[in-house]
């Protein structure tokens, strides 16, 4: 039996990566606490293996060396017992904290779910009127006229694109034997020949010599032009699409005018305020998710014992057990045949066998959380993608595999998360919907979060690998907005 994919709506979907990512920080916070239980067990056994070496030495030494060592070791165990007490309660306080933000998370995605639902709302009323609205549309000689108009600046940006895409590509490629060659990237990136370059006569007496073999001064210009081109065709390009939104802009001016004359202003409103509450929601999100991966940074290598409070804790404890008298003590100890040494020399080895477990046990959680915080970060970046790219509009419909079958996957490694997002690229381009646009008489153009006047400005050619989810201090000078969705920036996955 041939199986029949059951189809899911844009929200629905959105909703399915939501729960991935809830299952991702609930599985992080698991491992931490592994982690921190296995470090504070780890600290326990060293105080273990310290109360049985001043037991040892209550046996074997006499009363002047019983003293001394027994001194140190008691030292050293308050010292490290209070920097750990100190580092818990930082580990307590950062945890606390990550709750109160998936808290908060959850709350704005049901806020986000209450707007969507008035959005839908308000957009049904609009379909209903938009065959009669159209239909007059088309005889419109002015909205016919700003139609052209949009529709040639839509096509003028789109290939702007291509060819910055292209440019790009060329610079990755041909600009890869400059990158590698570290002689001339070192007098690039000090601005040699140019009225950057600060180095002291001897300084420059020695870069003349490097330039003259490696040929600087002839390279130099073609790797210019490598990286120049694309940059002034991004430029352009960004421009371009500015043009096209402003043309856009005119043309829904016109239908809303057309709309709110056949009695839809009130639907039109309260769509438009759900758009707005929606787009403030997912940028709340994008600040709270960019908090939280800083603090889980945190948390986690407080967790393992990646800090330098809890390192200086378990070192002066272990310096205090490895000092020479202790060594000679335990070995001593394990030479006689005193039932008394026998049971403290067992106690010390297996505590010192439960140490290695437990920093086993560190290591694996170590590994798990490295690969839960890529997929955590590469699922927010899908899901600025899949927002930016209107596939969270109701209308979008979808197989369910692409969040049962290939989300598994993704979340397993077997796929990239480039492949994963193509995968959404490809289900979008055969959906077979269309966009709301003047083109068809029962569809309005819109350009709010869920336009779809601008939706393939970042559509076109194989899947990229390039994202443009703003994260941190980026989040400013971005401009990869939900209106293009052109990967204009961000890192790579």
């Amino acid at each position: 039996m041939v199986r029949r994919n059951k189809k899911i709506s844009g929200p629905e979907a959105l909703r399915s990566l939501d729960r991935a990512l809830d299952d991702i920080r609930r599985e992080e916070k698991q491992m931490t606490r592994l982690s921190a239980d296995a470090a504070s067990r780890i600290g326990r056994l060293r105080e273990i293996e310290a109360e049985q070496f001043i037991a040892l030495a209550e046996l074997r030494l006499d009363p002047a060396r019983k003293t001394e060592i027994t001194g140190e070791i008691s030292r050293a165990e308050k010292q490290a017992r209070s920097i750990l007490e100190a580092h818990e309660g930082q580990y307590n306080e950062l945890g606390t904290r990550l709750d109160e933000i998936d808290g908060e998370i959850k709350s704005i995605l049901a806020e986000r779910a209450k707007a969507q639902a008035v959005y839908e709302k308000a957009e049904a009323e609009l379909d209903a009127l938009s065959g009669a609205v159209f239909k007059g549309l088309k005889t419109d000689e002015k909205y016919q006229a700003q139609l052209a108009s949009s529709n040639e600046a839509k096509s003028i940006a789109e290939h702007a694109l291509k060819k910055t895409e292209v440019a790009e590509k060329d610079r990755d490629e041909k600009g890869k034997p400059y990158r590698e060659d570290p002689l001339f990237m070192y007098l690039w990136e000090t601005g040699f020949g140019t009225s950057a370059y600060g180095g002291n006569n001897l300084v420059r007496y020695f870069d003349k010599m490097i330039a003259k073999m490696i040929r600087y001064h002839d390279a130099k210009p073609n790797f210019s032009i490598l990286n120049e081109i694309p940059m002034r065709l991004r430029e352009h390009a960004e421009r371009l699409l500015e043009d096209a939104d402003t043309e856009h802009a005119k043309l829904k001016k016109l239908e809303d005018k057309a709309f709110d004359a056949a009695g839809g202003k009130a639907y039109r409103l309260n769509s438009e305020k759900a758009e707005k509450e929606i787009a403030a929601i997912d940028e709340a999100q994008v600040r709270l998710e960019d908090e939280r991966d800083e603090l889980a940074r945190k948390h986690t290598k407080l967790s393992d014992g990646g800090d330098s409070a809890y390192r200086e804790a378990v070192e002066t404890l272990t310096e205090g057990l490895q000092r020479e008298t202790i060594s000679e003590l335990y070995d001593a100890a394990r030479q006689t045949s005193s039932r008394e040494d026998d049971l403290i020399i067992r106690k010390i080895d297996a505590v010192r066998a439960e140490i290695l477990e437990q920093d086993d046990d560190i290591n694996e959680a170590k590994v798990r959380l490295k690969t839960l915080a890529a997929r955590r970060r590469e699922l927010e970046d899908i899901e600025w993608e899949f927002k930016k790219s209107n596939f969270d509009d109701p209308r979008m419909k979808f197989d369910d595999d692409l969040v049962e079958d290939m989300l598994g996957e993704f979340l397993k490694g077997a796929i990239t998360a480039a492949g994963y997002w193509g995968q959404w690229q490809d289900a979008q381009r055969g959906s077979g919907y269309t966009p709301r646009s003047s083109s068809s008489k029962n569809e309005r153009s819109k350009s709010g979060p869920w336009s779809k006047g601008n939706l393939d400005f970042g559509s076109f050619g194989t899947p990229s690998s390039d994202f443009s989810r703003p994260r941190g201090s980026s989040r400013q000078g971005s401009k990869g907005t939900r209106k293009h969705g052109n990967f204009k920036t961000g890192g790579k996955f």
